[in-house]
């Protein structure tokens, strides 16, 4: 059993050097995942505005906003990440990527 937990410490020790590129991975998935969501939220809350406005706040959510959602909680995840044993690593990348994978397949035959 000694070999296969050398084995998980080295695959988990190839991750290690990459979590802030993961988690930024994850980040950009969710948004990609959740953005139609966040823009029908949007558009429902400034339906009632001027045509000016309405196009104004959804540049700058969609240019800024998305921008600034990843620049924050891109360090949070990665702390996070960071925290797992290296062993734990690599199964937790896998289960949250395929987890995201079955959000968006669900998300878009409904």
């Amino acid at each position: 059993m000694d070999w296969l937990h050398d084995l998980l410490l080295q695959w988990g020790a190839l991750f290690r050097p990459y979590v802030r590129d993961i988690a930024l991975a994850m980040v950009a998935t969710s948004l990609v995942v959740f953005g139609d969501d966040i823009n029908r939220f949007i558009r429902r809350q400034v339906a009632g505005m001027h045509f000016f406005w309405r196009t104004l706040i959804f540049v700058l959510v969609c240019a800024f906003g998305y921008g600034a959602f990843t620049l924050f909680v891109t360090p949070l995840v990665a702390s996070q990440l960071a925290g797992l044993s290296t062993i734990w690593l690599p199964w937790a990348t896998l289960g949250i990527f395929t987890l995201l994978g079955i959000l968006a397949q669900r998300r878009r035959q409904a």
